[in-house]
């Protein structure tokens, strides 16, 4: 029984730090972006979605669709507003909503991605079942 409580407490912590590892690569990504060096914080949140195991990324899909869109990549920032619906349910209220979202690359995207977004949606949903 000892054990097995250990092992818990051992798994408990690791977790801990692997969480607070991520969230200081989110930090730096956002601190890179907020300093408008987008090129570095493409490079450090791609890092992170590759290190988080795909959970809990629509927010971070959108903050790096910002990034590509701020330094005139429209066809970058679009794919990964797609992945952000495709994988993590972001909603045409999303476009309309989410404050993270630049206003402009929501109204570009929304354009682009106007005839394509139920099937896009649909995609997402059927992963839910």
């Amino acid at each position: 029984m000892k054990n097995l409580v250990f092992t818990f407490v051992i798994v408990l912590v690791s977790q801990l730090g692997f969480a607070g590892e991520l969230d200081s690569i989110l930090s730096k990504a956002r601190a890179l972006t907020n300093k408008k060096d987008y090129t570095e914080a493409i490079l450090v949140y791609e890092n992170y979605i590759k290190v988080s195991k795909g959970e809990n990324l629509k927010e971070v899909y959108i903050e790096l669709a910002n990034c590509y869109f701020y330094l005139g990549k429209k066809r970058e920032a679009v794919n990964n507003i797609k992945t952000a619906i495709v994988k993590h349910g972001f909603t045409e209220e999303d476009f309309i909503y989410n404050s993270l979202l630049n206003d402009k690359l929501s109204s570009y995207a929304l354009s682009v991605l106007y005839d394509d977004y139920y099937k896009l949606r649909d995609k997402y949903l059927a992963t839910l079942d």
